[in-house]
């Protein structure tokens, strides 16, 4: 981790910030619009050089990613793993907008790419993890983001867990982006990389209640028949997921339910 004050002594450092650095909100340098918050398990400072995964976690509409810190570090600093949460800010073009980030790209803005320089300087912040093949998580808004960018970069991601969607997007050559792949190479400037995305284990969750009216869709038309219809979809395409839908749960509710499980899922790839 880079020295900002390398004139004091190391105890007068831990004396003012203690392990500050390893619970930071980070604006991006590439993009200051934007900024990410990191959790480090503390053993991180207990060696020159410790290395450690990295879970990466896709915040929903409101932007709060508080919550699955909180929830997610003990299981983390068990398992060796950073955790690493970008926020997307709503309104950053439109004053309306809250939506932009899910589809990737907006206004101008590559959201991926904006988290992928993210990664690149959390790298060059704390030597040691990994941040260029990461386990991703996204409920809702962050489901979408998760989906989309698994399937634009699947060379970053070891596993993803794709947590109740909205919209979903589908391997279909029978509609545009975003809810097909039809013109993926006019949207993102390359192919969609089916062989590659094969190769990442998917997880796609929902509750048994997520079943409120979102919209008349041929996929369904609540989240609980969406993700049905999304997971096969991946199947047919001889992608490695599988759906898990928790009981007793809705959309807004069971976050413990839903952390939990993608601690499980992800467990098989530590």
């Amino acid at each position: 981790m880079a020295d900002q004050y390398p004139a004091l002594p190391e105890e007068a450092k831990k004396n003012l910030w203690g392990n500050a650095a390893l619970h930071m909100l980070w604006a991006c340098a590439a993009d200051p619009r934007f900024s990410y918050r990191v959790h480090i398990p503390d053993e991180y400072l207990e060696k020159d050089r410790q290395e450690l995964g990295l879970l990466v976690f896709i915040h929903a509409t409101g932007c709060s990613v508080e919550y699955f810190l909180r929830a997610a570090s003990g299981w983390a600093a068990e398992h060796h793993l950073a955790l690493m949460a970008p926020v997307f800010p709503s309104g950053i073009l439109d004053r309306g907008d809250f939506n932009a980030y899910k589809d990737l790209v907006g206004g101008g803005i590559r959201y991926d790419l904006v988290l992928s320089a993210m990664l690149e300087e959390m790298g060059k912040r704390y030597p040691g993890i990994q941040t260029r093949k990461f386990l991703l998580f996204g409920h809702s808004g962050g489901g979408m983001f998760a989906n989309r960018f698994l399937f634009v970069h699947p060379d970053r991601v070891r596993a993803a867990v794709i947590s109740a969607p909205g919209r979903p997007t589908l391997i279909s050559e029978e509609e545009d982006y975003g809810w097909g792949i039809r013109n993926f190479r006019e949207v993102f400037d390359k192919p969609f990389d089916l062989p590659a995305v094969r190769q990442v284990p998917v997880h796609v969750l929902v509750g048994e209640n997520d079943n409120k009216f979102i919209g008349e869709n041929r996929y369904g038309n609540n989240r609980l028949d969406r993700m049905k219809n999304f997971a096969a979809n991946l199947k047919a395409a001889g992608v490695a997921a599988d759906l898990e839908i928790i009981p007793g749960i809705g959309h807004i509710d069971g976050a413990e339910e839903r952390i939990a499980a993608a601690e499980r899922f992800f467990e098989q790839f530590l």
